[in-house]
């Protein structure tokens, strides 16, 4: 994978996981050559990650344009957002470092819904989470030298009312590579 930068990556990394319907969502309003490339790359992408039920896609940090997003959405999606980066140098000079990042694989919630529904909105959003963990557990990017899952993780329920009343499970954990950033 060639890189223009680690968000970059990260965003063409979990871009792999929608259908292309999901991956319409995502490019809804182009804005210039780089945003058509990235778009192009992905559609690029061997289509062996898809992973059904994935309808929307949210790669963001700002809580209020998330919230605005997340207004609009009906379905289940997939929020990726980024926060720490951390680095630390070996005795013979190799830069490892760590991004760590959430998952989350949620839908949101209707005010009528009965415990059983919830129950299995439930079950297929962790459903969708660990089938992306599955993945993620195999890949190496060789030519960067990342791992997409850098172990311990931690997947725990999401409810956040603000958040267009949605739920489902959230993931976070270390992608690691040598002197990605």
């Amino acid at each position: 994978m060639m890189t223009m930068s680690i968000l970059y990556d990260i965003f063409l990394y979990f871009a792999r996981f929608l259908t292309s319907e999901a991956l319409e969502a995502a490019f809804r309003l182009p804005s210039g050559e780089k945003h058509q490339q990235l778009l192009e790359k992905i559609q690029a992408l061997p289509s062996d990650r898809q992973i059904a039920g994935i309808e929307d896609f949210v790669f963001s940090i700002n809580r209020e344009s998330v919230q605005k997003r997340l207004d609009n959405i009906k379905g289940t999606f997939l929020f990726v957002e980024y926060s720490t980066i951390s680095s630390k140098v070996s005795s013979v000079d190799v830069k490892t470092d760590n991004v760590r990042v959430a998952i989350t694989v949620a839908r949101p919630r209707p005010q009528d819904q009965d415990d059983a529904t919830e129950m299995l909105w439930q079950d297929e959003t962790l459903r969708i989470i660990s089938d992306i963990r599955r993945h993620m557990r195999d890949d190496l990017d060789c030519g960067m030298s990342v791992w997409w899952l850098n172990f311990p993780t931690t997947i725990q329920a999401f409810i956040a009312p603000a958040l267009a009343n949605s739920m489902g499970w959230t993931m976070e954990f270390d992608i690691q590579g040598t002197d990605i950033v």
